[in-house]
């Protein structure tokens, strides 16, 4: 496993995608600090800029692990581990790995960065323990994300194929997101009037574990440093990486070509 998992690791810090990710993440978060810096007629918080390019993290993602992991099949990687006797238990839990360290690489750069720059520009209203406990957070986002994107891809077997699937799913999880954001954010009253579209409850707390739920509903939390209940965020994450150390299982009975 130990050797599995170290060529991995040398594998995705040569990849071009984990480079080209990161070079795009670092564009994305110049390109959103500028915008707030330059189109805003008033002082722009560093809360509201610190986090924001994990808007579009899931994106990144999606397209890092499903093309490098895609790659090991395309080339005849996958294959050639099984030939040389390691285990498929072992082949899946290196991939997962290496996916999850690549993630969360990719966004401690881009958060640092962004909180780097954001401090030159903008008002710092950000504790450093407040700082340190939406980070650690969204490092439960990364690992969710990540075990989504590389079970899929060892269950396709086909670059082209898990590109195609891991990108459609990251879109069905922005719009998803984009709904069940607006429910959670409806405030009771509006206008000194109840708001008919708030909800409480049952709903509430329906909509609130969906949210949590879906990774991108994590981010929007995340970017907008306002976290519903980290308790339950941690716990559905937790429930994705189960997830995908069950689907080592189908792995195990895949056919590889």
């Amino acid at each position: 496993m130990g050797n599995l998992l170290s060529a991995d690791v040398s594998r995705i810090f040569r990849s071009r995608w984990f480079w080209i990710c990161i070079g795009g993440m670092i564009a994305l978060s110049a390109a959103f600090v500028m915008m707030q810096h330059t189109a805003m007629d008033y002082t722009v918080p560093l809360s509201r800029v610190i986090f924001l390019p994990m808007s579009f993290y899931g994106m990144m993602v999606a397209a890092l692990v499903s093309l490098f992991v895609g790659e090991d099949f395309s080339d005849g990687f996958i294959r050639n581990k099984i030939v040389a006797g390691h285990a498929r238990e072992k082949i899946f839990a290196s991939s997962l790995t290496v996916s999850c360290l690549a993630g969360m690489v990719i966004y401690l750069i881009t958060t640092l960065f962004t909180m780097s720059l954001g401090c030159l520009l903008f008002e710092r209203d950000v504790s450093a323990s407040d700082f340190l406990g939406h980070l650690v957070l969204g490092m439960f986002m990364c690992f969710a994300y990540s075990s989504i994107y590389c079970t899929i891809t060892m269950l396709c077997g086909s670059k082209t194929t898990s590109a195609m699937v891991c990108m459609a799913l990251a879109f069905f999880l922005l719009c998803t997101c984009l709904h069940t954001n607006q429910v959670m954010v409806q405030p009771e009253y509006k206008n000194g009037l109840p708001n008919p579209a708030y909800v409480e409850g049952a709903a509430k707390v329906i909509y609130g574990f969906l949210h949590d739920l879906n990774p991108t509903g994590q981010a929007a939390q995340l970017s907008a440093m306002d976290i519903f209940s980290p308790v339950r965020w941690i716990f559905c994450d937790l429930l994705w990486i189960a997830a995908a150390c069950a689907g080592s299982a189908g792995f195990r009975r895949k056919n590889i070509r």
